[in-house]
């Protein structure tokens, strides 16, 4: 800091980009100016060079460029766009939409081949693909890590570890199906190769007790590995290869377990094609679909013979609460009963107790099937439903088991969406309709599939 104060205009800068670096004095400013212009250095002055790309028209003493030439130029910028964006067009893999375009420049992360469209991420399900995801991997040990890779490298390992999992899994399936094979029911004498219709009864003890599992789990762990060995070829090569997971080879075996062999695979074939893009809930309802379209009267005959097995069925939870659910319940009433809980669900919010619409609804649940009145009160009100459900209450002020006349409450008319083909709405044609509104939609289900109860529609090998 100087020790002397600054002069009252202490003038103009010296210009550091001038040559000659002298200062502008008020008695040579036109001098300078004139030494200025003279030198024409403006670098703007080059229109050619310094053309505006935003601007519609072409450089300045260039002609435009052929209806040929702009659509090169639009195809190389729309190759560009589709391979930065590979990463977010669908699932990745052999065949699947996001692998199908390489990721343009070069790596030189460890996981590099893992990158959009390269060998490892179009590479099916194996163990060679495990070691090279193993090698990917810097450390190999507490200290692994994925420096230098880039996301949709990363990315790709996750979804090559998804198909690593689903190879290992049909490999398992197939051992449980010669574990099936060697073991036949008592009296059955299969000739080379041939699968039995049913396993030894000792043979679900044995594989719960080597896996730890319960004999249900191995029960239908032995049914899925039949089926597949069987009649869902298809399904078995799409789960060795890493197309679908386990979770999905399950719910096409379910959905057709009590299908004959040849509508067993017109289903598959139907939906294999697309079932590795689909999420679960949306291979749920194209099986579905499948299966309706190509046996009708047993889909029917299934939901008929699946009611009279209607239950509630318990269980605790594992924070230490527990869970009541309904299956196989009528349709109709379903939608009547969760139209009922959503309205009794707004009475408690209007009436100012706490909680999220979950929260709320569960509360109504409970109030619904209990009789109960969880609405706050004032203090010195009326406790008892009955002091509640006065002469003239409306149904608001009426606690939820009430109904006119103090008898039984009354219905809820469900509203629900209604889709028919119209080929179907006329009479030519036998193709579904389709009901969202009873989707399965509130998380918190059985994490096992729990296997049908005893006498509905079982796979011979159950």
């Amino acid at each position: 800091m100087p020790s002397v104060p600054a002069p009252a205009d202490p003038g103009r800068d010296d210009d550091p980009a001038r040559p000659d670096r002298d200062p502008v004095r008020p008695g040579d400013r036109e001098a300078w100016l004139d030494r200025l212009c003279a030198q024409d250095d403006d670098p703007f002055d080059d229109p050619q060079e310094y053309w505006d790309p935003e601007s519609c028209a072409p450089p300045p003493g260039e002609d435009e460029l052929t209806a040929g030439e702009l659509a090169e130029v639009r195809a190389a910028a729309a190759d560009e766009m589709l391979a930065l964006d590979a990463a977010s067009t669908g699932r990745r893999g052999p065949g699947m939409p996001g692998s199908a375009r390489v990721f343009p420049g070069e790596s030189a992360s460890r996981a590099g081949g893992f990158g959009v469209g390269m060998a490892w991420d179009v590479m099916p399900g194996c163990g060679q693909l495990a070691v090279a995801a193993d090698a990917a991997v810097d450390g190999g040990g507490p200290g692994d890590s994925f420096g230098g890779a880039a996301d949709h490298e990363l990315v790709g390992l996750v979804c090559a570890g998804d198909r690593v999992e689903a190879h290992a899994a049909a490999r398992k399936l197939v051992a449980v199906a010669e574990v099936f094979r060697r073991n036949p029911e008592d009296g059955f004498e299969p000739t080379a190769g041939e699968m039995p219709a049913v396993v030894h009864e000792f043979t679900r003890d044995q594989l719960a007790l080597a896996l730890g599992e319960s004999r249900a789990a191995a029960d239908w762990l032995l049914t899925v590995a039949w089926h597949l060995a069987t009649r869902l070829g298809g399904t078995l090569d799409a789960l060795r290869d890493g197309i679908i997971t386990r979770p999905k080879a399950e719910l096409i075996v379910r959905l057709t377990q009590f299908l004959e062999d040849d509508e067993a695979g017109a289903v598959e074939a139907g939906v294999l094609d697309r079932a590795g893009r689909l999420t679960p809930g949306g291979l749920r309802s194209a099986v579905a679909r499948a299966v309706i379209e190509v046996a009708p009267e047993k889909a029917r005959e299934r939901r008929r013979t699946a009611a009279k097995f209607a239950r509630v069925e318990r269980w605790a939870e594992d924070s230490g609460n527990a869970a009541l659910m309904g299956r196989e319940l009528p349709p109709d009433e379903v939608l009547a009963a969760d139209q009922r809980i959503r309205w009794w669900a707004g009475e408690l919010k209007q009436a100012g107790l706490e909680g999220g619409l979950d929260e709320l609804r569960a509360r109504a649940f409970l109030d619904l099937v209990l009789g109960k009145d969880s609405r706050p009160r004032a203090p010195g009100a009326a406790d008892t439903a009955a002091d509640t459900a006065g002469e003239g209450a409306g149904p608001a002020q009426q606690p939820p088991g009430a109904g006119p006349a103090g008898g039984a409450a009354g219905g809820f008319a469900g509203q629900v969406t209604l889709t028919v083909p119209l080929g179907t709405a006329a009479g030519l044609a036998t193709g579904p309709a389709s009901c969202p509104g009873t989707a399965r939609s509130t998380p918190g289900w059985p994490a096992t599939w729990p296997p049908p109860p005893r006498g509905t529609p079982r796979p011979p090998g159950a």
